[in-house]
């Protein structure tokens, strides 16, 4: 199937605060989503600021998360959604009542609130999520192709 003719996909990254890693999930969801693929994320509580690390291990790989901002549900259209995605055990089964056609799934991302210690360690952690949230947004976009070739 030619790519212009794939519909509009629309998927949600939610975590506790909006702080770490649904904005992870967002950028690199972002540079690695198909055409047509329109990627949010948000908190169920979010908090003003994203995490200084979270830009700092994304600059590692190359990809920029200017132009996200720490938001709540209430910014991003629900109605529209497609797939969300939980992403910490803290918030599994704690995601407000979606849209009935909204596929959910729940992914268990180490929740990096809880990572302690000097630079290098909160470096290490924060590359450690990024590169696991890298590879379940990759498989689901294979999933994507997979589905639609």
């Amino acid at each position: 199937m030619p790519r212009n003719t794939i519909r509009e996909t629309n998927i949600l990254f939610v975590c506790i605060d909006n702080s770490c890693t649904s904005q992870i999930a967002e950028a690199i969801a972002r540079h690695l989503a198909p055409p047509k693929t329109r990627v949010f994320s948000a908190g169920i509580t979010p908090i003003d600021v994203i995490h200084p690390f979270v830009a700092k291990v994304m600059k590692e790989v190359g990809i920029s998360i200017s132009g996200q901002n720490a938001k709540g549900l209430g910014a991003v259209p629900l109605e529209e959604i497609d797939l969300a995605v939980t992403l910490s055990e803290e918030i599994k089964g704690k995601c407000p009542a979606l849209p009935s056609r909204v596929k959910l799934e729940h992914w268990s991302i180490p929740d990096l609130k809880r990572a302690t210690g000097g630079e290098a360690a909160m470096q290490a952690a924060f590359r450690y999520v990024r590169d696991e949230i890298d590879r379940k947004v990759a498989a689901l976009f294979l999933d994507h192709w997979r589905n639609v070739a």
